[in-house]
């Protein structure tokens, strides 16, 4: 299986660290993040960083420079992976999008403040390490090396996304800068 994963962060091959993936709603540390077109990766590729360093423009009252911290934009990498056929949890379906059928799924191992009870009300998620943990565990339990959410509405279209639990059988083949792509 061919797939792309847009990281913001360059590196060589993958290792214990999760690349620094532009992923909404918290599911981030579930996994490696991939699409299987190369333009549905770009936004997972796009996000900021956050820089600390020393003013060149405010000083303190005995001269010495300030230590700032700002956001800046950081436009980074499509990663060309090859993986060897995983074992896969496929959510897919004709009435609703596989997307909502998967957090619908992991909203079972959430806790969320207030009132608002799941993740499409945009409430605020207390447990999002232990949560991604438990929902992959419950998946690994059974068999599953990661999933795959079929023709699933992202930001760039309609793609499948496919989240893998491990980096062992994961093979770079090529490092596409988003700068190249425009």
């Amino acid at each position: 299986m061919i797939g792309y994963l847009g990281s913001i962060r360059k590196f060589d091959h993958f290792n214990n660290e999760t690349p620094v993936q532009n992923v909404n709603n918290g599911i981030d540390t579930i996994g490696y993040w991939f699409t299987s077109d190369l333009q549905s990766a770009k936004p997972y590729a796009m996000g900021t960083e956050t820089i600390i360093q020393k003013s060149d423009m405010e000083f303190w009252e005995d001269g010495e420079p300030k230590v700032v911290q700002f956001e800046r934009p950081v436009r980074g990498f499509i990663y060309k992976v090859y993986v060897d056929e995983p074992n896969l949890k496929e959510y897919k379906s004709n009435s609703e999008d596989s997307y909502d059928l998967f957090m619908k799924e992991r909203d079972k191992y959430c806790d969320y403040l207030g009132a608002k009870k799941a993740w499409e009300d945009q409430a605020i998620l207390l447990n999002k390490e232990e949560a991604n943990s438990e929902f992959r565990n419950s998946l690994m339990k059974i068999g599953f090396e990661g999933f795959v959410l079929r023709n699933s509405e992202q930001q760039n279209g309609v793609t499948d996304l496919y989240c893998l639990f491990s980096q062992e059988p994961l093979h770079i083949t090529d490092v596409i800068p988003i700068d190249d792509l425009e």
